[in-house]
């Protein structure tokens, strides 16, 4: 048996530290649960499919996590953490009404960008938590409710005269509530070039410069 003597260089390990191997496996887990919660829905998907979509065994992924519950929890934390990063930094930065109603189409622009998974994510929690009781009991409470967010911005535009004084208040909180969960429904898919087209629009629909008057037309 070979023993290592004074003065000797002990032999290191190789590869990643153990740390930040797990890490990394705990987003993949995370991952692989937006993905496969997105495509099959909470109840018909087991923490054994997510284990094969992160290519790990189903014994593995109970170091990570204890329940099915828990991951759906943890992996809504995750999104609605970095949604409210990406409100932060491209949002509540603009000073107008119209600038912060851009800042939220790119954030939606740049979520998708990151992992298309992300935004569906962020409907798909909320439906599932309506479904699912064990799930409104695992989510922290109010996850998902943008409503008060949305009528900040609509208040401020109404105060400042940015928006119509004839505009009715909870039709526009309303129009933005659909406006977010529609964005949110559709990037579970295979639409990466429209969706981001989409999104484009969605800028020029702001801007006034989406229809135009027909040449020839009569004023």
């Amino acid at each position: 048996m070979t023993s290592v003597g004074e003065g000797s260089t002990p032999t290191r390990r190789r590869g990643r530290p153990p740390g930040q191997r797990s890490e990394e496996t705990r987003a993949r887990i995370l991952r692989a649960a937006r993905v496969r919660f997105g495509r099959c829905g909470y109840a018909r998907t087991s923490l054994a499919d997510i284990a094969a979509t992160a290519e790990i065994t189903p014994r593995a992924i109970y170091h990570y996590v204890e329940s099915k519950p828990a991951l759906f929890a943890e992996a809504a934390a995750v999104v609605y953490a970095r949604f409210a990063q990406e409100i932060e930094a491209r949002v509540l930065c603009r000073t107008d009404t119209r600038g912060r109603v851009h800042g939220l189409v790119d954030v939606f622009r740049a979520l998708y960008a990151e992992d298309p998974s992300l935004v569906a994510f962020l409907s798909l929690s909320v439906l599932e938590a309506d479904r699912n009781p064990e799930l409104a009991e695992a989510l922290p409470p109010g996850l998902g409710d943008h409503v008060g967010m949305n009528r900040a911005l609509v208040t401020m535009g109404l105060e400042r005269g940015e928006i119509a004084p004839d505009i009715d208040p909870d039709g526009a909180v309303a129009l933005i509530q659909v406006f977010g969960a529609g964005l949110t429904l559709i990037a579970n898919g295979e639409r990466g070039d429209e969706y981001l087209a989409m999104l484009d629009v969605m800028d020029r629909l702001l801007d006034g410069t989406v229809f135009v008057r027909p040449s020839g037309a009569s004023t």
